[in-house]
């Protein structure tokens, strides 16, 4: 464009317009220059939008230029943050049995700015939707039979714009003295598949160390049948995610069942000399190669959790590409690793989760900085969605939390549970203070760049 010579030394006049846009998508801007005699200069690239009204200076369009730049450089960390993150809470199954309760829970995830809900529909060895493999829960005996609670929080969820994901408690499916009603009931129908202590004792009722009854994850046809309940889902329901809780043993005293103690002897034959192997095997000790072999028998137990992990999330992701895999987690890595055989921190790297949700549900703020700063490290590229234990965190703890994820550079936070916050869904107190601060404009979930190429993020 030609400029008439009046242009230059003129009084200068701008207003400057910056508007942003959601997070998740590359901002764009717009300059344009103008001076009192209509002379114009126009510009646009990427990240804001802003317009420039001014005249004169040529000169004045690289100053306008250098500004753009500034701003850009001091709001798109904000930008982004405020757009741009994960607010998600644990829904507990006692909000899964009334078409009631689940109109109000996502109404209250609307009102409250929260994007994500993980609903629990596998509770214990039971199923809140139509499933293959499982009986449907005992809570759901008012409801009609074609009454379809995760159908229903997925219809009501991406009405409101908010994603689903579906929680599968993994090997955690009983929890008291008295039997299942159901006769197909894993408990009923397949005693031989559940955890024994080292003293060949089955725990139904929680005690002091664990909350009951759990498989065994190194039951082939228990790690058959927690595929087929996963892959049900992701097969048959329009979530945007599934979410593995009790996916670990409960401590170190599990599992010491006969299947795991045989399974374990091939494992270490493959490794020893005949003379070896004869030794031990004539042994009277039940556990021979358990105490023989302790660092191998805890490796053992990891290899199980790890490998039902990475099996049902190729699975998962070859049946529905785009879908996000999560798991919640013990946020101290070394009792994970130890006592509960949950490596975390291997299937990160391994990528074999695409969302990593440590249950950091300490009141102690010091605390939960370092278990959610490790967290947060060890993530590999992938997300993480920082838990916030609610019923024991008050208002102004759970802001600083957040604001703590996004210094730490966490996608978000997720709280424990629905009903600690809601108060059962009978107060909005809670939420209403940290929507007046920390929440107060809605956000995107961000998007998983590597699930991009699977065609659905």
């Amino acid at each position: 464009m030609a400029h008439p010579k009046n242009w230059i030394n003129r009084v200068v006049y701008f207003s400057i317009n910056y508007n942003r846009t959601p997070a998740g998508d590359i901002p764009l801007y717009s300059v344009a220059v103008d001076t009192p005699q209509h002379v114009g200069y126009n510009a646009s690239g990427n990240m804001g939008s802003m317009t420039f009204i001014w005249g004169t200076n040529l000169r004045l369009i690289v100053l306008a230029s250098i500004v753009l730049m500034l701003l850009e450089v001091t709001t798109l960390g904000n930008d982004l943050q405020a757009f741009s993150e994960a607010r998600a809470i644990w829904v507990v199954r006692s909000e899964a049995t009334s078409p009631e309760k689940i109109r109000n829970v996502v109404a209250y995830a609307k009102k409250n700015n929260f994007n994500v809900l993980i609903v629990q529909v596998r509770g214990r060895g039971d199923a809140f939707y139509k499933s293959n493999y499982e009986p449907r829960s005992e809570a759901l005996q008012d409801q009609p039979p074609d009454f379809d609670p995760l159908q229903m929080y997925i219809d009501e969820c991406h009405k409101a714009g908010i994603q689903i994901h579906a929680w599968l408690n993994t090997h955690y499916v009983w929890g008291s003295s008295d039997l299942p009603k159901s006769p197909d009931h894993i408990v009923n129908k397949h005693p031989d598949w559940l955890m024994r202590t080292k003293e060949d004792t089955v725990t139904l009722a929680p005690t002091k160390h664990t909350e009951g009854a759990y498989t065994c994850p190194s039951n082939p046809q228990v790690k058959e049948h927690i595929r087929n309940c996963f892959l049900d889902v992701v097969r048959n329901y329009d979530v945007d995610g599934i979410n593995f809780d009790f996916v670990r043993y409960p401590n170190r005293n599990y599992c010491y069942c006969n299947t795991c103690l045989s399974q374990f002897k091939q494992w270490m034959d493959k490794e020893l000399s005949p003379d070896q192997i004869e030794a031990l095997s004539s042994s009277p000790e039940r556990l021979a190669y358990v105490n023989a072999f302790p660092q191998k028998w805890d490796d053992f137990r990891r290899k199980q959790i790890t490998e039902l992990v990475g099996q049902i999330y190729r699975r998962a992701h070859a049946i529905k590409p785009g879908i996000v895999v999560s798991a919640d987690v013990f946020p101290s890595y070394d009792d994970a690793y130890n006592n509960r055989f949950q490596d975390w921190k291997l299937w990160m790297k391994m990528g074999i989760l695409d969302l990593l949700c440590p249950m950091i549900y300490t009141p102690d703020f010091d605390e939960w900085t370092k278990e959610a700063k490790d967290a947060v490290d060890s993530a590999n590229g992938r997300h993480v969605y920082l838990g916030i234990g609610a019923w024991q965190v008050d208002i102004e703890g759970s802001k600083r939390r957040i604001e703590k994820a996004r210094e730490l550079g966490a996608q978000g936070v997720s709280f424990f549970a629905y009903h600690s916050i809601s108060k059962d869904g009978t107060d909005d107190e809670y939420m209403a203070k940290l929507k007046e601060t920390v929440y107060q404009t809605p956000a995107e979930v961000p998007a998983m760049d590597w699930l991009k190429s699977e065609g659905n993020q």
